[in-house]
């Protein structure tokens, strides 16, 4: 069994349901209302927050005890550099949206940071992917790892349906078109197959450094639910629960896909 063969077919079975998902957005044939956009909004912050809690933090802590680390030092170290380095980042953005105010942007800021945490969020998971199969391929004669590794993908793939819609749906709103919407989405799952192949190719290395990027996607996701989509969600000028229920549902699919899946 070639380890990382299989960590590419497997990530690559992720990247393309994050496809799939995006591909959500044609079927949205009418121009959004504020109430749809506040929805949709507090839907993508309830899917990364429930992704942060069980796709992140909590393998995280398992992954780092399992490595004889000390658990919550190291995902506390890890998820305080994702917030770091979305704040720098936010910075830098706001700087460079206020320099383009008399130019045509397509994209916003909020919407920048939701791409780049979601992306960033996939990271991890493709590495869980590919040492998954590199495990197996080590011991071949043991079924119950591959078994295991394939339902972990399986896992993965199916809740990253609603993570590709989560990120299409906003890009729309901002005024870009579906077509480059579609295209933005299913882009943030490439890292993937990239990041699954690496790990798979250099298991002893990705296995110790995995703790820290599950924490460090959990820390940039959390940061931009609470700075951007919550806020964004309320400030559409709409009056309405669409923003909160939003979020409900959307945390509720996600911790449901992920206990169910996990």
């Amino acid at each position: 069994m070639n380890g990382v063969l299989w960590a590419f077919l497997g990530t690559l079975g992720t990247f393309s349901v994050t496809t799939l998902g995006a591909a959500g957005i044609f079927f949205v044939r009418h121009e959004i209302s504020g109430r749809l956009q506040n929805g949709f909004l507090g839907f993508a912050g309830g899917v990364m927050i429930a992704a942060s809690v069980w796709s992140l933090l909590l393998p995280g802590l398992d992954f780092a005890e399992d490595n004889g680390q000390t658990g919550w030092l190291v995902m506390t170290g890890g998820f305080l550099l994702g917030v770091t380095v979305l704040l720098i980042t936010d910075y830098f953005l706001k700087r460079w949206f206020e320099k383009q105010k008399d130019r045509t942007v397509t994209l916003g800021k909020s919407t920048a940071m939701l791409v780049l945490a979601i992306t960033a969020h996939n990271i991890p998971e493709g590495m869980s992917v590919g040492l998954a199969f590199a495990l197996a391929a080590q011991k071949p004669s043991d079924l119950a790892l591959l078994s295991g590794a394939i339902v972990l993908t399986i896992g993965i793939a199916i809740q990253n349906f609603p993570e590709g819609t989560a990120v299409a749906l906003p890009l729309v709103k901002e005024g870009m078109k579906r077509k480059t919407a579609f295209f933005i989405a299913s882009m943030t799952a490439i890292v993937e197959p990239v990041f699954g192949v690496l790990a798979a190719a250099f298991a002893g290395i990705a296995e110790a450094a995995i703790a820290v990027c599950l924490a460090f996607a959990a820390g940039t996701m959390i940061y931009v639910v609470v700075e951007e989509l919550i806020p964004e969600a309320h400030m559409n000028g709409e009056e309405g629960k669409e923003g909160t229920l939003g979020f409900i549902v959307g945390f509720l699919v996600m911790m449901i896909l992920d206990v169910a899946l996990g």
